[in-house]
Order: C-alpha cells, then sequence, then structure tokens
C-alpha cells in the first residue's frame, strides 16, 4: 500500500525530527523488557495473579505475533519503499507489529485485573504511543501496527474470559496430568513453528532489494545488526519459554510457593527477584555462549529460558521466604 509510506512520511514531517528523543522513549520501551520486567516486580510486590496471568498473557500473545509474522511474511516499509526516511533499522518481518501488539496484550491484561481507572488511561497512552513510534521510525506501516493492537487487545480479552473457566478445571487434575498437559502444549506450539517453517519459511525467497535496502540503511543509522528475517530455532525457544511458565503455574496454583505479605518483605522480594532476573538474562552469554558450537548449545539454551519464568515466579519467593526465615530466627536467638 504505497499510501501508507507516504503517510509515513507525514507523520515524520508533522511531528519533526525534534520529537525524536520522545518516540525512542517509547520506541526503544519494549525493548527494554518491560513485558518480563513489569509483570515480574508487580508478582514480587505482591500482586501476584495480576503479575503471572499478564505476563502470561503476554508470552502466549508474543509467541502468536512471531507466528503470524511468519505466515505473512510481510516486509518492514523501508525494505520497499523510499517514500520516507527511515530513522532506525528492525530484522525480521512486519505484520504484525511485535511492539504494538506485545504492549497491548501487557497493558491491557495489567488493566483489567487491576481494575483501576488510571490503569486504562496509562494503557491508552502507552498503547498508542508504543504503536506510532513504531511507524515514526519507519520500521512498520499503520496497518501493521493497528493490526497488532488489534491482535494485542483480542488476545488479552479473550485469555481474560476463558483464564477462570479453565484454572477451575485444570486445579482439579492430578499433578502428572498438570505436568504432562503443560509439557504436551508446549510441544504442540513448536511443533506448529516448525509446520510454519516447513510450509512457509522453507519456500521463501528472500528479496535481494530487501538486503540492499537493509543494509544501506543501517550503514546510515549506524545500526550493526545484521540482516536476517526469521530463525526457525526460535520455536523451540517458545516452547521452552512457555513450558517455564506452565510449571510456575501448577507450582502457585498448588499453593507450593510461598506468598510474601509483610512490606518489608515485599522490598526484599524485588531485591532479590532483580538480582536473580538479572543473573538469569545474562547467563546465555556467560554459560551457553561458549558451547555455541557443540551439541549443548541449544538444550542448554532451552533450559536456561525454561528457567526464566520459574526464576521469576517460583524461585524468587521461595528464596525470599528462606532469607526471611533466616533473619527472623537469627533475633530470636
Amino acid at each position: 500500500m504505497p499510501d501508507e509510506y507516504v503517510l509515513i512520511r507525514q507523520i515524520q514531517e508533522f511531528f519533526g525530527e525534534g520529537a525524536k528523543p520522545i518516540f525512542g522513549f517509547f520506541n526503544t520501551l519494549w525493548g527494554l523488557g518491560i513485558a518480563q520486567i513489569l509483570p515480574a516486580i508487580i508478582f514480587w510486590l505482591g500482586g501476584r495473579k495480576i503479575g503471572y496471568r499478564a505476563g502470561l498473557f503476554t508470552d502466549i500473545s508474543g509467541s502468536a505475533g512471531t507466528y503470524a509474522k511468519w505466515i505473512f511474511t510481510d516486509p518492514r516499509p523501508f525494505y520497499v519503499s523510499d517514500a520516507f526516511t527511515p530513522f532506525k533499522v528492525s530484522t525480521g518481518f512486519g505484520m504484525p507489529s511485535g511492539n504494538a501488539q506485545g504492549i497491548a496484550s501487557l497493558m491491557v491484561s495489567i488493566s483489567i485485573y487491576g481494575r483501576r481507572y488510571w490503569l486504562w488511561i496509562t494503557a491508552a497512552v502507552l498503547i498508542f504511543f508504543v504503536g506510532l513510534a513504531r511507524v515514526y521510525y519507519g520500521v512498520h506501516s499503520p496497518a501493521q501496527v493497528v493490526v497488532g493492537w488489534l491482535a494485542g487487545i483480542a488476545i488479552a480479552l479473550a485469555l481474560f474470559k476463558f483464564a477462570d473457566p479453565f484454572v477451575t478445571w485444570f486445579h482439579k487434575r492430578s499433578f502428572y496430568f498438570q505436568a504432562s498437559f503443560v509439557l504436551g502444549l508446549s510441544i504442540l506450539v513448536t511443533l506448529i513453528g516448525l509446520v510454519i517453517n516447513q510450509l512457509v519459511l522453507q519456500n521463501f525467497v528472500v528479496p535481494e532489494a530487501w538486503i540492499e535496502r537493509y543494509n544501506e540503511i543501517a550503514v546510515a543509522t549506524d545500526e550493526e545488526d545484521p540482516f536476517s528475517l526469521f530463525d526457525p530455532n526460535d520455536s523451540y525457544a517458545i516452547g521452552a519459554y512457555l513450558f517455564g511458565f506452565g510449571i510456575s503455574g501448577i507450582l502457585l496454583l498448588r499453593n507450593l510457593i510461598p506468598e510474601i505479605k509483610t512490606g518489608r518483605g515485599k522490598a526484599l522480594n524485588l531485591f532479590v527477584g532483580l538480582l536473580l532476573l538479572y543473573a538469569i538474562r545474562n547467563s546465555p552469554g556467560i554459560i551457553v555462549k561458549p558451547l555455541r558450537e557443540t551439541i549443548l548449545f541449544w538444550p542448554c539454551l532451552l533450559l536456561v529460558l525454561a528457567a526464566i519464568p520459574l526464576v521469576i515466579y517460583a524461585v524468587t519467593p521461595l528464596v525470599t521466604a528462606r532469607i526471611l526465615a533466616f533473619t527472623k530466627s537469627n533475633r530470636a536467638n
């Protein structure tokens, strides 16, 4: 849609280059890991239901968005048009906008469970400006952003509607059934990605013009990420992360994770959580990266990815509870 590319230029001209710092904030907000960190912080500070479900819903939405990109194979606007000046580059396909979809799912989930007017207002502002920033920077077309918004909101609302009936049913099942269900679902999600890879991605021929345009813009914007449209192995990563979420959910559902109730305990929970999350998020570069050329690379990486939700929603409160018990015991003595 050439008119869309003209619209990108008109948006850039309307706001001007002076708006770059503002849109830069919203553009990088998602890249800072807000989808993972914000639900985690909410969970650590006592919002267990909101934090866990917001994180899970956003993860499901993100997985669906990744697979949708693989199916549509739609180019980012700067791959195919010079009707505007891209202010940055991004790899991958364009439809739907992952940032727009992710922030929509995250903020709608938090707002639904938080039930505060100011949350809805905050959600609307963040959703709008994160999406607009993607258009302003030229990495997504307006249609890609709008589809991302609609998909993110629809997925969050659908998951909200079916969450409680599913939990009621799932809670009555045995631990063996629950674990098998989570494992089976994770494998199914992985297989869906592999099927899309086989039916769509393997037959997709990357236009040379896309690569040339990307490299040209990357040099102009001084960015170093190499051009890449997809990595079929991402389906394994998606399945592993979902598995970690599922196991965490089972432990929470069975009340095997202590609830930190005191203000002092919540503050400690936040500190411990941030420390552990920082460690686990940096572990691939320290532990896994040296194994890249070995058969242990992918198994170790998948274990780390599955461990991230477990660290956030299970290990952190367990460690915090132990520290609180230890300090209480020392004071008593």
